[in-house]
């Protein structure tokens, strides 16, 4: 049992949390027992146990290097682990890229940070210093008498890629449900390219975005952006027809558009208030076809190579494809990727400081080709999740592959930097979703007869230096979505990196459940009012979003009665916030725009250097974009706006220069 418990720490099944309701919890040995065994242990092979113990801590030890090295940029070095009979040697560091001489140093010379017995050897960790070297990942090659060894040092900047320490505006909005100027049913990257100009003229500094993944196109009614196919690939959903070149002097596409099949379907879908996915994504493939065939047939030869270029820059993330049209599929990304690019441009040229942030989701779903592509890397039947909490006492399955800690680090992290990479390309901001994710999950095993969970840990010095490193690389700043129950160790290395927290006002309390003042909330945070998981300030004040939850069946009218009990509750605490702020006097049955506005003027003034303002309480919103614990009961992810972009900004022109002038002052 010992040799189990000693396998569990190394493979990093946790032992023991602290439930909401401040109970200490402890794992069983069956729960643990069930982790490892969604990663491939065989939990009654006493052989592999004691096999892998060894694999997991005493092989680290007998390698000179590791393959990879986290070198701190400010104070560079490389660990040396050797047999302390060879502190005689020479140890020599040459670089495979660098153009760098190679350096050599005497073992006896170097500081020891640590050592280690293993069947009566001692073997010494021995620190190496090196020069200065440039952020990223450089190759290198160690030498200790006949021994060789390779390692990819990992040269990672004290801080993430920062903007100005100024404070900043932006707006928080889900893509697809902006009203779309070409009356095709959803927002896209046209629609996109125009907010940023009224944004930018509004003096706002960023547009913080829904994940914009690549989803199913063969189930386009599968609309969540938090469970997609692919993560490291685009929604060909967003990409605008009008933006594409090979829309210009195409009679074909022109046909297409004028036809009466075309008018009847955006008849149909120009008012609805959801979207109809299957409805757009058959009418936007047809066109997305004669698009493609112009480029194949009249495209010219720098655009082809163009093209070229994109598929093999992008060919390791294209290859994870599955279709049966690669070509017709690797153009859509592509044609996904220069708009996206034109957004981000744009938006810089015009002024905003940051422009686009992108939102990585926590995990892919489960028969999509990101899994299917890099199965070696996930468990079987273990998915992610979180603990009991009030609003699931069981605890929530979220459906998500959960990765094998373990298995990440293969090759390098290639799949985990590849992937920040990719979405990090294009944009100048990235929001991680359910950030604690970098240093533990929450897995449940479907096996088990009544759902059952456990933390598990990951290699968090390792994935936090590919954020840190990324961020540098593309010139993005990283924020980490640290909402819910998180580790105070996550917390502080997030706050180390310079990375930005976000806080939702609605959870923001002090021990009494008063909202914190404006100046409680950090400097080095995105700051909002909601996301996409609650409602939207008109409903929340209105209470509509209580009613939704007895329409949909998720409470019962006696649960109605004591929410909005506790909702009035909320609301009187929300006033006495506001009455802390500014002078005015709004009372219980004040509009929800005269309290909005007042909370959002009242929090603008907070140190918080990213203040962001959901362009759905913009649009007086009521119905939220998604119900958590709904899947097909409730539309989610199908919610348009009620007004134009340009119609929302300009009727609310005043209000945000006031924002503004609190924000500058």
């Amino acid at each position: 049992m010992e040799s189990l418990s000693q396998l569990f720490y190394l493979h990093g099944i946790g032992y023991e949390y602290t439930k909401y309701t401040g109970e200490h919890v402890v794992f069983s040995d069956a729960t643990r027992s069930a982790a490892l065994s969604c990663c491939g242990v065989d939990v009654t092979d006493h052989a592999q146990i004691a096999h892998l113990n060894i694999s997991l801590d005493a092989n680290k030890w007998l390698q000179l290097v590791p393959d990879c090295s986290l070198v701190c940029a400010e104070q560079p070095a490389v660990k040396v682990r050797i047999d302390k009979r060879m502190l005689g040697q020479q140890c020599t560091v040459s670089f495979a890229q660098l153009d760098l001489p190679s350096i050599t140093h005497q073992l006896a010379d170097l500081q020891c940070s640590g050592n280690y017995l293993f069947n009566g050897v001692t073997y010494l960790e021995l620190i190496f210093p090196l020069p200065a070297l440039p952020t990223g990942y450089h190759d290198a090659h160690i030498n200790v008498a006949d021994l060789t060894a390779g390692s990819q040092l990992w040269v990672t900047p004290k801080y993430s890629f920062q903007v100005t320490d100024n404070k900043h505006s932006g707006l928080s909005i889900q893509l697809y449900s902006l009203k779309n100027n070409a009356a095709l049913g959803i927002g896209d990257f046209a629609d996109l390219l125009a907010l940023t100009a009224q944004a930018a003229s509004h003096k706002l500094d960023y547009i913080l975005l829904n994940p914009l993944h690549l989803l199913f196109s063969e189930q386009p009614e599968r609309a969540s952006p938090y469970s997609p196919n692919n993560r490291a690939l685009l929604n060909p959903l967003y990409i605008s027809i009008d933006l594409c070149d090979d829309s210009i002097n195409n009679p074909h596409i022109t046909e297409y558009l004028q036809s009466s099949y075309a008018s009847d379907f955006k008849k149909r879908t120009q008012q609805p208030q959801y979207i109809n996915y299957s409805a757009v994504s058959e009418f936007k493939y047809a066109a997305f076809n004669l698009l493609y065939q112009h480029f194949c047939m009249y495209g010219s030869e720098h655009r082809k190579q163009c093209f070229r270029d994109f598929c093999q820059q992008h060919g390791a993330t294209l290859a994870t494809l599955k279709v049966t049209d690669n070509d017709f599929a690797y153009y859509l990304q592509w044609q996904a990727y220069v708009q996206l690019k034109l957004c981000q441009t744009t938006a810089r040229e015009q002024g905003m400081s940051i422009g686009l942030i992108n939102d990585l989701a926590v995990g892919c779903a489960g028969d999509g080709s990101e899994f299917i592509n890099q199965q070696s890397l996930f468990t079987d039947s273990a998915y992610v999740g979180a603990p009991p909490d009030p609003w699931a006492e069981h605890g929530q399955n979220w459906g998500l592959p959960a990765l094998n800690p373990i298995k990440l680090s293969d090759n390098n992290f290639s799949y985990y930097r590849s992937l920040i990479r990719t979405n990090m390309e294009n944009v100048g901001g990235l929001r991680i979703d359910h950030v604690m994710a970098i240093r533990r999950l929450w897995w449940c095993f479907e096996h088990q007869q009544q759902q059952d969970g456990c933390y598990v840990y990951y290699p968090f010095e390792h994935l936090l230096a590919v954020l840190t490193i990324e961020s540098h690389l593309n010139q993005c700043i990283v924020i980490g979505e640290d909402l819910g129950v998180v580790p105070p160790e996550v917390k502080a290395a997030l706050a180390d990196k310079a990375i930005f927290s976000n806080s939702l006002f609605y959870f923001e309390k002090d021990y009494q459940g008063e909202f914190l003042r404006p100046q409680s909330f950090a400097a080095q945070s995105l700051l909002m009012v909601a996301n996409h998981d609650v409602p939207p300030f008109f409903g929340w004040w209105q209470g509509g979003d209580l009613t939704l939850k007895l329409k949909y069946q998720l409470i019962d009218e006696q649960q109605l009665i004591q929410l909005r009990v506790e909702r009035d509750i909320e609301k009187q605490r929300l006033l006495r916030f506001l009455s802390g702020c500014a002078a005015h006097t709004l009372f219980l049955h004040s509009t929800a725009s005269e309290v909005y506005q007042a909370l959002m003027l009242g929090l603008a003034a907070a140190p918080a250097r990213l203040f962001t303002i959901q362009l759905d309480d913009l649009d007086e919103q009521t119905l939220p974009v998604n119900i958590p614990g709904t899947d097909q009961e409730y539309p989610n992810w199908r919610r348009v706006l009620t007004h134009s972009c340009e119609q929302i900004l300009t009727n609310h022109s005043a209000f945000l220069s006031a924002i503004n002038a609190i924000r500058t002052n």
